[in-house]
């Protein structure tokens, strides 16, 4: 309830504003979808590409190790009959290690990329923000949206231009 007042307080103050300013000078707002940008943006497109290479080797070691793990077992299930226990223990030990290690390799290369694409992800939100900037200044507008907006006509859905602007 409380947020429901300080919401409808927020409302009535931006309302009030836009009212007083909007006796001064026409207000001049565009809207953009940011979703739609972080996703075309070339810059958030090649910071894709860039994390692809830069992990691919580590996945591959990745999956090679797995695909030994998975034929060792299935070599192990199949000859156990005719290996002796020794044979059977070292063979399941070397499973269980090939198992361990893929699943921290696993673990270490997850938090690796989440890492990675924070770190991008913020660079390309700041090269976004500062094409936003420049383009709102440049056109004039007074302000421009992008979460939260409920509705927004086509007529000043600027996404598009924003994103043509990102491939200068």
């Amino acid at each position: 309830n409380r947020i429901n007042m300080k919401l409808s307080k927020s409302i009535l103050i931006l309302s009030f504003a836009l009212l007083s300013f909007n006796a001064q000078a026409e207000l001049k707002a565009a809207y953009i979808n940011s979703a739609q940008i972080l996703q075309q943006a070339p810059q958030a497109i090649k910071a894709v590409e860039l994390m692809k290479k830069e992990f691919q080797s580590r996945e591959n070691a990745l999956r090679t190790l797995a695909k030994e793990a998975q034929t060792q077992e299935e070599s192990l299930k199949k000859d156990s009959a005719i290996m002796s226990d020794e044979q059977k223990k070292r063979n399941e030990e070397e499973i269980l290690m090939k198992k361990r290690k893929i699943r921290f390799d696993a673990q270490s290369l997850k938090e690796d990329v989440d890492l990675r694409r924070k770190q991008e992800v913020q660079k390309v939100r700041t090269s976004i923000t500062a094409v936003i900037n420049s383009y709102g200044k440049k056109h004039g507008y007074d302000l421009i949206f992008t979460e939260g907006v409920a509705f927004a006509a086509d007529k000043v859905n600027i996404t598009e231009d924003i994103l043509k602007e990102l491939k200068k």
